[in-house]
């Protein structure tokens, strides 16, 4: 069962992509549309209607013979229906992420069976036929080359102040991002990871090896034109941390075509 809520946090953390693809390779595109449009006619009843309430919140709850969506978005429809994250879906149009629905899908009783047998990703598969039937939603998976960092030591080791014991197992992590500076008390270094990732525009694993937890204050001149070089010199200097660039392979689900829907 999948479900989704998205709240406000302190620090946001994910994590957008910047692609530079190389040698993209198409791969499943037509089994793919098959699969779909086979499930398509098990839908025996799908109601769409246009959410306007407002709210930033929404969710998904799939049930043995039917899908409900509240005050969903397309783009989450279809990270929920393939199984990727927001920043695998490519090609899409801007309104998949500004237009909201309420959804109801429901496959005959008497095919729910037959469904789940065939295939253990049951709700998926529902998902994927409402939207190739009702949202002529056609896709194809590639596997691009994208740039990214790992954050290791440098060769002198880490300049980092360890949180002192009373703080180690506390729920009272504070961590504060924005403006050219980082302070946390308490920060694990994968977590500071995710929020160079962030500030970077670019995926950032921790390679150090460090599994304590951290008091930490990084700061840099901002700049938003490019800020990777002066956040790379303050990690250095600061922290005894660096940035190498590496390449790695990503799978990507690509937008090829898709319409807004009819609505009730």
């Amino acid at each position: 069962m999948f479900f989704r809520k998205s709240l406000a946090t302190f620090v946001a953390v994910s994590v957008p992509i910047v692609l530079f693809s190389a040698n993209p390779r198409q791969s499943r595109a037509q089994s793919q549309a098959e699969n779909t449009s086979a499930i398509a006619p098990l839908l025996k009843t799908v109601s769409i209607k246009p959410n306007k309430s407002g709210i930033k919140w929404e969710t998904i709850k799939p049930e043995p013979d039917r899908v409900n969506a509240t005050n969903e978005t397309p783009r989450g429809l279809i990270r929920c229906a393939y199984k990727v994250e927001d920043d695998q879906v490519i090609g899409a149009p801007s309104w998949l992420d500004s237009k909201r629905y309420d959804i109801e899908a429901k496959v005959a009783t008497s095919e729910a069976g037959e469904l789940r047998k065939a295939s253990p990703n049951q709700n998926e598969r529902i998902l994927q036929g409402l939207l190739s039937d009702r949202f002529k939603l056609a896709v194809h998976r590639e596997t691009r080359q994208i740039p990214v960092y790992e954050l290791v030591l440098v060769a002198e080791g880490p300049n980092l102040q360890e949180s002192a014991p009373a703080y180690a197992e506390s729920n009272a992590r504070v961590i504060q991002a924005g403006n050219g500076r980082i302070t946390g008390r308490e920060v694990p270094i994968a977590t500071l990871a995710r929020i160079l990732s962030e500030q970077l525009g670019r995926p950032v694993s921790d390679k150090t090896g460090l599994t304590n937890h951290y008091d930490v204050t990084l700061q840099w001149e901002a700049n938003p034109e490019s800020s990777g070089p002066a956040i790379s010199a303050a990690l250095q200097e600061q922290l005894g941390l660096k940035l190498e660039p590496q390449q790695v392979s990503k799978e990507f689900l690509v937008v090829d075509h898709v319409e807004t829907p009819s609505t009730d």
